[in-house]
């Protein structure tokens, strides 16, 4: 049970995550609100609506792009607190610039690991219920198709919210060595 409710709570972190904006503080936009609630929400709608049904090789496809995914950020998520551990090792000044900047790193860090982790909690429900729709009756496979368009769909948009980040970020820290 400890572990369901884990994952509850990673998975309820991980999408507030994604109404935070780089300070950590929250930032609830009508344009998050469609993009991470409302888009995958219709999409699940109008996939159910449509009967639309993912076969065998739509399975293969998401799992590998899961799979490649999954591959990539696993290690990813274990360099980031490392890098943030040897970066505030080695910059230990009280200039108020730099400790803006340590601040701002940690709170990238910390968005960044949530987000990830969400993305991967995502993606372990995606890959649990495609197991479900073999082991289900027919009819149970447009609700089941439904929620991994749903569930794909957001890891998707939460995959590019965390590019963009990564690419503001990186600009932003680029240009503070200039």
């Amino acid at each position: 049970m400890k572990l369901l409710k884990d994952t509850f709570l990673l998975l309820k972190i991980g999408l507030q995550s994604l109404f935070k904006n780089s300070s950590g503080s929250c930032e609830t936009k009508l344009s998050n609100l469609i993009v991470f609630i409302l888009i995958p929400i219709l999409i699940g709608i109008l996939s159910y609506q449509k009967a639309f049904r993912i076969d065998n090789n739509l399975i293969s496809d998401i799992l590998t792009v899961i799979s490649i995914f999954l591959a990539i950020t696993l290690g990813v998520i274990f360099i980031v607190p490392e890098k943030l551990a040897q970066r505030l090792e080695i910059d230990k000044s009280q200039n108020e610039s730099k400790i803006n900047n340590r601040k701002r790193y940690k709170n990238f860090c910390k968005l960044f690991i949530q987000r990830l982790t969400f993305v991967l909690i995502l993606c372990v429900i995606m890959i649990m219920s495609t197991f479900l729709m073999k082991i289900f009756p027919s009819y149970i496979d447009n609700v089941i198709s439904s929620i991994i368009l749903t569930l794909f769909s957001l890891s998707i948009l939460t995959i590019l919210k965390l590019v963009i980040d990564i690419y503001i970020f990186l600009m932003a820290d680029i240009d503070d060595f200039i």
